[in-house]
């Protein structure tokens, strides 16, 4: 492979190593700090991280015509919202939004390295994307909640203001005691679902002995409840269904570049 110029990774600060758990898919791709940070890793391609708090993040778009690709339901309204993780290639001068549709850019633009997205794959590796998204569901309040005492204040206070926006309920009544134990019984269901996608397969990852994108999907999500929940809950979490996702953690650790 001639010499590349490094990918430009756009991911979001934390006082932990790597906040979002959608940035860490494409990390591990090309060695950036996310699932698409997995990914980055994942294919050996040279990258440097670029930092935008939330708040910066729609501007950015803007000042390089960027077009959102995710909908969110804002007050009954499918609303266009500005996400990371993003890439810039300053090899072909393109960016790319989305850590799917970077994974897939990743695999077509550099051919010779691991494929993230095996031969004929994709279709299948975007239902397990959907799916696992439709699993986790359910904790999403839960999983804001924790996520937002690491951020970064700016961040914070940005974060909070727009869930409340998004969902219409109250900051304090988004995680209470009360309910606790069910946003954590939804969560060890979802790893039970989960862990039945994996057992069918019958490998260490969910096509074998080589992880793909859907394994940086699940270390990703794992990842960030190791770093934005409390200790004992992860430890627990790890304890599920026969340790798989330790192993997983493990397994995955080392396509995660957390220099800074």
């Amino acid at each position: 492979m001639p010499r590349l110029k490094p990918i430009i990774f756009y991911d979001i600060p934390s006082i932990v190593q790597t906040w979002s758990p959608n940035t860490v898919k494409t990390r591990q791709v090309t060695r950036l700090k996310s699932s698409s940070s997995y990914c980055l890793t994942f294919k050996g391609l040279p990258f440097q991280t670029v930092w935008l708090e939330y708040p910066e993040i729609k501007s950015f778009y803007e000042q390089h015509s960027l077009v959102p690709t995710t909908l969110r339901i804002i007050k009954g309204t499918p609303t266009p919202v500005h996400t990371l993780p993003v890439i810039m290639d300053p090899n072909t001068n393109r960016f790319i939004t989305d850590s799917f549709a970077i994974a897939q850019y990743l695999d077509e633009q550099y051919p010779d390295t691991p494929q993230v997205l095996p031969h004929n794959t994709a279709a299948l590796v975007h239902a397990f994307h959907t799916a696992l998204h439709d699993a986790i569901r359910g904790i999403v309040m839960l999983g804001s909640f924790r996520g937002a005492q690491k951020l970064n204040p700016k961040s914070k206070e940005y974060y909070i203001r727009t869930r409340v926006e998004r969902l219409g309920i109250p900051w304090e009544q988004f995680a209470t005691p009360e309910k606790r134990e069910e946003q954590w019984n939804t969560l060890r269901a979802a790893c039970n679902t989960i862990d039945g996608w994996y057992a069918t397969g019958g490998g260490q990852f969910i096509m074998g002995d080589t992880p793909c994108f859907a394994d940086f999907v699940v270390a990703g999500l794992c990842k960030w409840i190791q770093y934005c929940f409390d200790n004992q809950e992860w430890e627990e979490v790890k304890s599920w269904n026969g340790g798989r996702w330790r192993r997983l953690v493990e397994a995955t650790d080392r396509y995660l570049d957390c220099s800074k």
